[in-house]
């Protein structure tokens, strides 16, 4: 188990200068983002979908040159969660989806990240939540398979607004629809919906990437002096079941529930000297 920092924590910046932050904090690992028209932080999807090796080989430039390892990729392939959801009732959109991941998954094996995380789909009002469920189930799976043919672990993360905003519904995403896909834990989502630890555990032995995000009840993103999230419990059961994997430090800053209130880097930074201890 080891710490890895989020490089789109700091995309103020452009994408050298977060990498180059990452690295000045002491990490040897890193978290990176293709969030569409989301910063210079970010890899665009469609410019890695146009040219998947170009992109990789500016990408990997970049990592050699900070020493930096990928522990995942995150893109992000609407400006919305339902604009390009996974269980979107456009079947032209799921489509376009799987050439996304395709083009993700081959981005990915090139410049070394052993997992990609995707949003799970979106809770659509035109259909019933179990439809919206069962499809994207159906579609994680499928994304599942397409990235395992590149040796990437395909990862989603639940989170409020999603077709899997509770921790029990995420794992039946695993359990009953995608048995290929991996969730990627993060407490902060549960926690702003006043979800219980007891519950959230339910989520570790399904778990292949964790986002530490420190946070309280009814809040998505706190100070580390205002986190309620028991992180030695936490990485406690996580070793309980094997995790070897990543605890990626992810404040981010925007708008969507107050996330901008928070200092992105002296957090990180007073984060990582706190979790050091615990995951040794």
């Amino acid at each position: 188990m080891h710490l890895t920092a989020s490089a789109y924590s700091f995309e103020v910046l452009p994408l050298e200068g977060c990498l180059s932050v990452v690295k000045h904090m002491g990490f040897s690992h890193v978290d990176l983002s293709g969030f569409r028209n989301r910063g210079a932080a970010s890899v665009e999807p469609e410019a890695i979908l146009a040219d998947t090796q170009g992109e990789a080989d500016k990408m990997k430039a970049l990592l050699d040159k900070y020493e930096l390892i990928v522990s995942d990729f995150f893109p992000q392939f609407g400006l919305s969660f339902d604009e390009h959801s996974l269980n979107n009732p456009n079947p032209a959109i799921r489509e376009k989806n799987h050439a996304f991941i395709r083009a993700c998954a081959h981005f990915c094996k090139l410049i070394g990240s052993p997992g990609m995380t995707i949003l799970p789909g979106y809770d659509h009002p035109t259909r019933k939540h179990e439809e919206n469920l069962q499809i994207a189930g159906a579609e994680l799976q499928r994304a599942a398979e397409i990235a395992g043919e590149y040796g990437v672990e395909l990862r989603f993360e639940p989170h409020t607004g999603s077709v899997s905003p509770t921790p029990e519904l995420a794992v039946r995403l695993v359990t009953e629809f995608a048995p290929d896909a991996r969730l990627v834990l993060d407490c902060s989502h549960f926690l702003l919906q006043y979800i219980s630890m007891e519950r959230i555990y339910a989520c570790v032995p399904y778990t292949g990437h964790v986002h530490v995000r420190p946070a309280r009840e009814g809040k998505l993103q706190t100070r580390y002096a205002e986190n309620t999230i028991p992180w030695g419990d936490l990485i406690g059961k996580l070793r309980a079941v094997g995790y070897a994997g990543a605890l990626s430090l992810e404040y981010v800053h925007a708008a969507w529930y107050d996330l901008d209130r928070c200092d992105t880097l002296y957090e990180t930074w007073v984060t990582k000297e706190a979790l050091l201890p615990l995951v040794g």
